[in-house]
């Protein structure tokens, strides 16, 4: 895990300036390359001096695999034709080490960084399909004069891009690198409606900075400077999540087995590493299920680190004790987001995150976070990507009812239509929470200014978005879940230069389970089935079996009504932010809870205008 930069055009700058602020991103290393395609010269230099077209690269290194200074990027392959600066792991590195020896490749170090170089020396671009992992890399191709960009089939790693209007091209892991080399912050209304009325975030190519971009998950990006007056720029896609044959009419015994194979060789991929590996433990069935098969499959300790909080509604730390117990190998530390906690970290979260996020839980997972680097962490297994694949959040059990309504399976319908109404633990009622997913505004208020009336929407998240369970999965991977899960784990682990792991996100499991039936997915009122048997005799009985979910919950609301409400009503009394209404917000405020407004929409205003002060103000 590391962070990155690069530039093409003749522009003269330090290139260190852009990789001292992710520091935090690699501790371990720094480094820089430089090439200049009209005199085919190479020099590792930061400073770049030269009018003339040139391509930079910038590095900063967390070691995690061949901890060796020889393993530092950029990494040059032999002969100076190719060099990669590459963020994220690739897990079944050993594997394809092995095939390329096999084909006559040989290796000066044990990094997967030497590997990927020589997988796309080999393949070309067709190595991408080939790799497990997560990545966000550019390549320096001098024999085809070209730069290759790719990023993991789910985007894990973050990679921006900024294109500007004389056809500079600049890239990076955080937006703020580019800023600190003359990119100019214009801020994009296009996406701020979807993300206060809605909280969509992430869900397309463009991000909250007007110009400044995402590389689209599962493709790769080819920059052609053959003729340095004009670059051509080529996108493609190597991936897509499509129905794997194969699994469409797999019985469930053979399913059950098939996700435990798959599910087991993930997490066990994901514990290569030269250094510790620890988890984040939530006590519920996800991170559960990766802590359990790290305690089955390996013997060594597992450090685990734990939000929890005084109010029992929001905390579940007897899970975790439970697994403790269970497995001796598993070693617990605990930490709690307080009310204190949030007013002294909020402008820190802020600034690692880089744009505005919708609730308190980005804090719980910051603590956790903080915790993990106190207690020496440097990787950790994580649990993002479970529910979505396999229809944990509530919304999905009413998918799952309306395609079976659609489809006329009656004989389906009806009793999972009774297992829901008897279903006191799955909360399935609570219209706050899922009055978003039916495409309920969360409040009647009018809190948009005049300017703020102009902007538009560009997201559609209600029950009318997909008639089936799979179709509703699939938006949530590709658009509105995945995509602001990552960024939010992403900066918060980074910022305390750990490394994180998503076992749920290896593209076999997700390819498996996003093929097969959705009854193996909600059976006899359970959520996530074919994970709980899958698992029998790995999971305590009790997670197994159990319906409640929480994840990275806060006691948001009771802190907004209670000690947080002085802070958020002085707050909203000075705002002054040009899209909002600031009159009717305060007033809104002043009535709340009683108005039953939501606490996340109040959040969101209060986040965004943060953000919009530290950067426009």
């Amino acid at each position: 895990m590391c962070g990155i930069f690069g530039y093409i055009g003749n522009k003269s700058f330090d290139i260190k300036k852009a990789t001292d602020v992710i520091e935090h991103r690699g501790p371990d290393a720094e480094g820089f390359l430089q090439y200049l395609p009209e005199l085919n010269k190479i020099n590792k230099e930061h400073l770049i001096i030269s009018d003339r077209l040139k391509v930079a690269f910038g590095f900063r290194r967390l070691a995690i695999i061949d901890l060796h200074k020889h393993a530092n990027q950029p990494f040059s392959e032999e002969t100076n034709d190719y060099h990669i600066t590459f963020n994220g792991e690739i897990y079944n590195y050993i594997e394809l080490r092995n095939e390329l020896k096999q084909l006559g490749y040989k290796f000066l170090t044990d990094s997967d960084t030497e590997v990927l170089l020589n997988a796309y020396i080999h393949w070309g671009t067709s190595c991408f399909s080939k790799l497990n992992g997560m990545w966000a890399l550019a390549i320096l191709d001098v024999k085809n004069q070209k730069v290759v960009f790719s990023r993991d089939r789910f985007g894990i790693k973050p990679f921006f891009y900024h294109i500007n209007e004389v056809g500079e091209v600049y890239w990076a892991s955080e937006i703020k690198q580019l800023f600190e080399v003359g990119v100019k912050k214009k801020i994009n209304e296009n996406v701020i409606k979807d993300f206060i009325d809605i909280n969509v975030v992430d869900s397309t190519k463009e991000t909250f900075f007007d110009g400044i971009f995402h590389l689209p998950a599962g493709s790769f990006t080819e920059i052609d400077f053959n003729d340095v007056t004009n670059l051509k720029i080529n996108e493609s896609r190597y991936w897509e999540l499509e129905v794997q044959d194969e699994f469409l009419d797999i019985n469930y015994s053979d399913a059950k087995k098939k996700f435990r194979e798959l599910f087991l060789n993930s997490v066990s991929l994901r514990m290569r590493s030269d250094v510790t590996v620890g988890s984040c433990l939530s006590g519920g069935l996800d991170s559960s299920s990766i802590v359990a098969s790290v305690a089955h499959q390996f013997e060594n300790p597992i450090q685990t680190f734990t939000s929890r909080f005084d109010i029992k509604k929001f905390d579940e730390s007897e899970y975790v004790h439970l697994l403790a117990n269970e497995f001796d190998t598993v070693k617990t530390k605990f930490c709690e987001l307080t009310e204190d906690l949030f007013v002294s970290e909020i402008d820190k979260v802020l600034y690692h995150q880089d744009e505005p996020f919708g609730s308190m839980s980005i804090l719980a997972q910051w603590e956790v976070m903080k915790l993990a680097k106190k207690n020496g962490a440097i990787v950790l297994l994580d649990g993002q990507g479970g529910d979505e694949l396999l229809a944990g959040y509530r919304k999905f059990y009413a998918f799952y009812l309306k395609e079976k309504l659609t489809n006329f399976e009656l004989h389906k319908f009806f009793p999972a239509l009774f297992r829901l109404l008897v279903n006191k633990e799955m909360n399935f009622f609570d219209f706050k929470q899922i009055g978003r997913y039916l495409g309920v505004k969360p409040t009647s208020i009018n809190y948009y200014s005049k300017k703020g009336k102009q902007l538009k929407s560009n997201s559609t998240i209600g029950f009318s978005a997909s008639n089936t369970l799979r179709g509703r999965s699939k938006l949530d991977v590709e658009r509105y879940s995945f995509p602001p899960l990552l960024r939010f784990e992403d900066r918060n682990s980074m910022a305390f230069s750990i490394e994180t792991r998503v076992p749920f996100m290896d593209y076999r499991l997700v390819e498996f389970l996003y093929s097969i039936s959705s009854d193996y997915k909600i059976k006899k009122g359970y959520t996530k089935a074919v994970l709980r048997d899958g698992l029998e005799g790995i999971l305590p009985r009790a997670i197994q079996k159990r319906k409640s979910k929480l994840g990275f919950s806060t006691p948001q609301e009771v802190w907004m009504t209670g000690k947080l409400k002085p802070l958020f009503k002085d707050y909203f009394a000075k705002m002054k932010n040009p899209y909002f209404d600031k009159k009717n917000i305060y007033e809104s405020f002043n009535a709340y809870p009683e108005n039953r407004v939501s606490s996340d929409f109040f959040f969101r205003i209060y986040c965004f205008d943060k953000w919009y002060q530290k950067h426009f103000n």
